[in-house]
């Protein structure tokens, strides 16, 4: 279920509402509920929505229930043809209160295909009258975003509709923070004098430089509405679509309703200051230096970790998280890339042990015996019901005793068939254990076999492909004496079954 880009929570409840009544109806077992409120142009960005594919296209469900069609895709053609392949294959029904879709039928084919075709049809349209509505009120001098910036609440446009900013308590600081600017002070020397003063951002425990930045930048201070700034655009490589947000020198700045906390000359005195201190990135060089970039997080905060690279009395490569308030200590780079390296020829070598100390045959052959089992009490169970209908037509049970014996029956079948689905999801697991390690374990040998005598780039290339993230934890410094101490700890998410390493 998918509510619209208004109202969604209310949305969400009358559509569950009225599909477990529909269910109740019709005598439908739900056996799962996948709630999402997410209204997204992707599936890949619809979580909820890529869990239920993947349950489809093993099998899980005999049919999958929804409002209406549209409510599976309405992004561009190749995720339509992907939930509909999903569901043709699998030979899922498409239930909706309406109309039951068997795409077995080639008119129910012809049909689905027809119905999500016309669903981006309409969601293309949707977007666009919201875009206007949205242009419009910006330009109007409304506030149409979610959450405030700091120094104000978003309120009700007093004697007409939409809504507008009035200051708060926290507009005392953007006033200190500007005139800090104003007078000389850098982000960061601002973020600490915050700290030391025992003033605490909307968010965290400390400030930080980005997030005085945000502040100096935003025109909303001297009573500007901005809009758009950080435009969405979208790549394209491998196939695979990568969205981003990138500064848009071509937002819209309109007017605003809310009173301005700065003057523009102010503001504009501070930009002066910002861009005075501002370091041009350099571009001559664009060869990556860091292997394990986009791939280790500090375990303690959660920042992506940094490269820091050798000069004054840093003598080699090290990897350090970026947040100065983080406590985690930083480690020499090649450290933490051995220690990685070593993770995963571990767990090749438990791969290996696993395929030849337990054959998935006889895993899967005792989980089929176990589904057998299973399907035998719900047969079992099935006569008894006969039989307890058939004590009521006869008289031996009253209808009180009748109701009591069913609902414990009926009990005990929809634990029962909750125990299938499980058995007969461990069947299908076992069975690809033996396939997904053959596939899993050429591919991690290859990685490893070139590695070494890969460049740092190639290296993050070769480590992505069989590694989501890691995160490192370290809380002890070491000395000169034991620099190369790995005293460290390196949990490890693989794209594929558990990598877990320490480093101690």
């Amino acid at each position: 279920m998918e509510a619209e880009a208004m109202g969604q929570g209310e949305t969400l409840s009358r559509h569950r509402a009225a599909l477990l009544d529909y269910a109740a109806r019709r005598g439908l077992e739900i056996g799962a509920v996948y709630e999402e409120i997410i209204s997204g142009e992707s599936i890949d960005a619809r979580p909820k929505m890529k869990q239920l594919l993947r349950e489809v296209e093993q099998g899980r469900w005999a049919g999958v229930l929804c409002m209406d069609i549209d409510r599976l895709a309405r992004g561009n053609s190749a995720d339509q043809a992907r939930v509909s392949n999903t569901f043709r294959i699998s030979g899922t029904l498409i239930i909706t209160p309406s109309k039951v879709y068997d795409q077995s039928r080639e008119s129910d084919e012809e049909y689905v295909d027809f119905e999500l075709f016309m669903a981006r049809r309409e969601y293309k349209a949707i977007s666009r009258r919201i875009m206007r509505g949205r242009i419009a009120s910006v330009k109007e001098g409304h506030f149409i975003g979610s959450t405030p910036p700091y120094g104000y609440d978003k309120v009700k446009v007093e004697r007409g509709r939409g809504f507008t900013l009035s200051p708060n308590s926290e507009s005392d600081t953007v006033k200190q923070i500007y005139s800090m600017c104003i007078s000389g002070m850098g982000c960061n020397a601002i973020a600490r004098r915050l700290d030391m003063m025992g003033i605490e951002p909307r968010k965290g425990s400390s400030w930080s430089g980005a997030s005085i930045k945000d502040i100096l930048r935003n025109p909303v201070y001297c009573g500007k509405i901005r809009w758009q700034y950080r435009k969405e655009e979208k790549s394209v490589a491998d196939g695979i679509v990568t969205t981003y947000r990138r500064e848009n020198p071509d937002c819209i700045i309109a007017q605003g309703l809310h009173p301005a906390l700065i003057s523009e000359e102010e503001f504009d005195r501070a930009q002066q200051f910002l861009n005075s201190r501002r370091i041009p990135h350099k571009k001559e060089n664009t060869e990556l230096r860091n292997p394990l970039s986009g791939l280790v997080y500090c375990g303690m905060c959660g920042s992506m970790m940094t490269r820091l690279g050798t000069g004054g009395r840093n003598h080699s490569d090290t990897l350090r998280c970026p947040n100065r308030n983080c406590s985690n200590v930083s480690a020499k780079l090649e450290l933490v890339e051995s220690a990685l390296a070593e993770g995963v020829a571990r767990w090749l070598n438990d791969c290996r042990v696993n395929v030849s100390r337990k054959p998935a045959a006889d895993t899967a052959k005792a989980e089929r015996t176990a589904a057998d089992k299973v399907r035998a009490e719900l047969a079992k169970l099935d006569g008894q019901r006969e039989k307890i209908y058939s004590f009521l037509e006869q008289g031996v049970y009253s209808a009180g005793e009748f109701r009591e014996r069913m609902e414990s029956l009926e009990k005990r079948r929809t634990q029962l068939s909750v125990n299938l689905r499980q058995a007969e999801q461990a069947v299908s697991e076992a069975e690809g254990d033996r396939q997904l390690y053959a596939q899993i374990i050429p591919s991690v040998e290859r990685v490893m076999d070139i590695y070494a005598q890969s460049t740092p780039e190639e290296k993050n290339r070769l480590l992505k492909t069989i590694i989501s993230r890691a995160e490192y934890i370290k809380t002890e410094r070491n000395t000169r004496a034991n620099a190369d101490r790995c005293n460290f700890t390196l949990n490890v998410t693989p794209l594929f079954p558990e990598i877990k390493t320490g480093a101690e």
